[in-house]
């Protein structure tokens, strides 16, 4: 009840300030009055059709619907200049004279629906976007650990024994609750590789072939993400396994960001200018390690518009999905996407 009052609450808030014009007024003073030079970067992971979102075992902070996704591309080609990565690094430190903000689109990870969903429309919408791959999972039949582990857990034959292991590990916790396991999955997320590999050993039975290659849940091949690059979409790195580069020990770090941008390389045959960290979490000496390997920049998590002449190894982004840009009806909303923009603004 509590949660959903406070979605009314927003979509009231939202909406008087859209309507009324008050956020177009104020990016216009912080733009021509103020002369805030800025750039609003976005970051998504999954767009999928209603079917497949059915399907999916992905968290909802996750995934963005088809039909969402082009009413929102249709409202940035109105509201922004949607640039490229080449003129993003180009023209991050000059002024422009270009009437509209500039907007930079970022996926991460590589799913196989970037390239038969997302692609499509960005076409339509002539619009570009950079895909920062997980290297190690593309153009293999692998899924990521949260969705095998959230779709063992939907299983009711195999809750009750990830239950009993996640109140071994963080006792206190209700069993047969989602938001336990994904409380779970955040904890498990913040280990080193190795210790979570043993943990999700106990957790999750080796899975067969043949599920994997069926499920919505994989990732794109090499093909894929070579036709996106030569289409108007460029790749970054996003490491070979998607460790949480801060918990792991140098020469890991150093592994990960110099194999992942090497394969992109030789894989795609193109130059690997931009990288992501995963889950958003760096410190000074990650972010070193990715500039010695030759990236240009590199993208965060941390919430808010990026200012020209920023630090381009920490450039912030807005993580979007579904809720985060919908209204009342479960239909897109530009309220709402534009009190989401200027909240972090």
């Amino acid at each position: 009840m509590a949660r959903r009052l406070k979605r009314l609450i927003l979509y009231a808030v939202a909406g008087a300030l859209y309507y009324s014009g008050l956020l177009r007024l104020r990016a216009f003073l912080r733009r021509a009055v103020l002369g805030r030079k800025e750039i609003c970067i976005l970051g998504l992971h999954r767009i999928l059709s209603e079917e497949e979102a059915s399907r999916t075992h992905s968290l909802e902070g996750m995934v963005m619907r088809e039909a969402t996704f082009a009413r929102m591309l249709e409202f940035l080609t109105r509201n922004f200049r949607v640039v490229s990565m080449q003129t993003f690094l180009e023209g991050a430190e000059n002024d422009t004279s270009d009437s509209k903000p500039w907007c930079l689109l970022t996926f991460d990870d590589g799913w196989r629906d970037n390239y038969t969903s997302a692609f499509p429309l960005l076409r339509r919408f002539h619009v570009p976007a950079t895909i920062f791959l997980v290297t190690g999972m593309i153009g293999t039949q692998e899924v990521f650990w949260v969705e095998r582990l959230r779709e063992a857990w939907k299983n009711p034959l195999r809750r009750s024994e990830i239950d009993s292991i996640i109140a071994e590990i963080l006792p206190g916790q209700k069993e047969g609750r989602e938001s336990t396991l994904e409380e779970f999955i955040e904890y498990t997320k913040h280990r080193p590789a190795d210790d979570r590999a043993r943990l999700l050993e106990r957790l999750l039975p080796p899975d067969r072939l043949n599920d994997r290659a069926n499920s919505v849940d994989r990732m794109m091949s090499w093909n894929e993400a070579a036709e996106l690059g030569r289409n108007g979409v460029e790749m970054g790195a996003h490491t070979v396994t998607h460790p949480l580069l801060t918990f792991e020990d140098p020469a890991t770090v150093r592994q990960e960001i110099e194999l992942g941008k090497k394969t992109l390389e030789e894989k795609l045959a193109a130059r690997v200018r931009a990288f992501a960290y995963p889950n958003g979490d760096f410190n000074e000496a990650v972010q070193r390690e990715v500039e010695r390997a030759g990236f240009q920049c590199a993208f965060t998590t941390r919430r808010g518009w990026y200012r020209r002449g920023g630090d381009l190894f920490a450039v912030p982004r807005i993580m979007i999905h579904e809720k985060r840009v919908t209204g009342f009806n479960g239909e897109f909303s530009p309220a709402v996407l534009s009190l989401t923009l200027a909240r972090w603004r």
